[in-house]
């Protein structure tokens, strides 16, 4: 019996009285793939971790982008089992991000909004610097003498008819940040308060905003993580690196 694949023609010679002839595809042949699992904090990872894998053939690594786990390094047949964790920002830090990323300013109708829209405790002395920037809203109106800086304060001498007063901007705010997704590690973020005097008459002030520590909160919230992931994971291979 003789079979051309290109003409789909067989050539047959019987030797007995009957002769059954099947055409069709055999079944493929399964192949496994091994679980990707895909964790959006250090917790989930954590929770596969325990879940999933075989504690001593277990290898974790990490870096400054996240964390990757093998479940069985042990398994050489197929493609390996494995999580995958790339560090995820918080909602918060993401309403954050521009002013710490890049800084922004605002006008004082949009500053006070912004403030007014912050979650309670997320600001330090929250309420003060609204009220003295409605105060200072009104003074531009009037008579004032722009700014003199302490090492702390800005401070915006007003005259009002007969009556002279001041109104004071701290140079340095204090928001309480989750940057990394359930993390439950809240830093205090120094941010810079810069006012800026309008250049002609019409213009509007500006309140600018920034975060020239940056830097440092991010590597302080990655350095949090792997602490965390270390005593959680006690007893298994954690290694810095890729994998």
């Amino acid at each position: 019996m003789g079979y051309d694949d290109k003409q789909e023609q067989f050539h047959i010679t019987t030797t007995g009285e009957g002769l059954t002839v099947r055409h069709g595809k055999a079944p493929e042949i399964f192949v496994y793939d091994g679980f990707n699992y895909t964790a959006d904090s250090t917790d989930s990872l954590i929770a596969l971790v325990r879940s999933k894998g075989n504690q001593p053939n277990t290898v974790i690594a990490y870096n400054e982008n996240g964390i990757k786990a093998i479940l069985d390094d042990t398994v050489k047949e197929r493609i390996q089992d494995r999580i995958n964790y790339a560090f995820k920002l918080s909602q918060q830090y993401e309403e954050w991000e521009k002013i710490l990323t890049k800084g922004s300013a605002f006008d004082q109708r949009d500053f006070i909004k912004f403030l007014q829209r912050r979650e309670p405790g997320e600001i330090e002395d929250i309420e003060f610097l609204i009220g003295n920037l409605q105060n200072f809203r009104y003074a531009i109106n009037t008579a004032a003498d722009f700014s003199r800086a302490d090492d702390q304060n800005y401070t915006f001498m007003i005259k009002i008819g007969e009556v002279e007063g001041s109104v004071k901007l701290p140079q340095f705010l204090t928001a309480n940040i989750e940057i990394y997704n359930e993390s439950e590690f809240i830093q205090a973020v120094e941010l810079e308060l810069e006012v800026y005097k309008p250049k002609s008459e019409g213009e509007k002030p500006l309140f600018g905003l920034s975060c020239p520590k940056l830097q440092r909160y991010l590597k302080a919230a990655v350095e949090h993580e792997i602490e965390r992931l270390k005593c959680e994971l006690e007893g298994y291979l954690i290694v810095a690196g890729n994998i």
